[in-house]
């Protein structure tokens, strides 16, 4: 099945805030809590508390040389009317010496599509961002 132009609109969103880091932006993509998944475990994430620390994550991913982030792939699965699951892949590029390090990162996402308006409710890392990253020899 292929990606809704709804679904692909915002998840470009969803990029754009990943190499902004602007907090209007990521505030309009998540309600005000949703769940986070990964390989410790699920929690509430909430949403004032993500926006409060997006200066201190967006300052940490510099100083390991951040310059982008692309969306590499999308898949959507409707769910009912409502619901969306959507796996995405997203490369992360750090600018390295001697060259740059790509670092893939997969995510299942699944959305609430009201009023054209869709918003992440539950997020699933596939591995530990940090863990990709020192694989990757972007952290020691």
């Amino acid at each position: 099945m292929p990606t809704s132009s709804v679904v692909q609109e915002f998840f470009q969103r969803y990029e754009q805030s990943r190499n902004s880091f602007d907090p209007a932006l990521v505030d309009s993509l998540y309600p005000d809590a949703f769940m986070f998944a990964g390989p410790a475990g699920a929690r509430v994430a909430d949403k004032a508390v993500v926006l409060a620390g997006l200066p201190k994550g967006h300052a940490w991913l510099r100083t390991l040389g951040h310059t982008t982030t692309r969306l590499a792939s999308l898949h959507e699965t409707s769910l009912d009317g409502s619901y969306a699951m959507v796996r995405a892949k997203f490369v992360w590029r750090f600018e390295k010496t001697p060259a740059p390090i790509d670092v893939d990162v997969e995510t299942t996402f699944i959305v609430h599509l009201t009023d054209g308006a869709p918003k992440i409710v539950f997020q699933h890392e596939s591995e530990d961002f940090r863990q990709a990253l020192r694989a990757q020899g972007v952290l020691e």
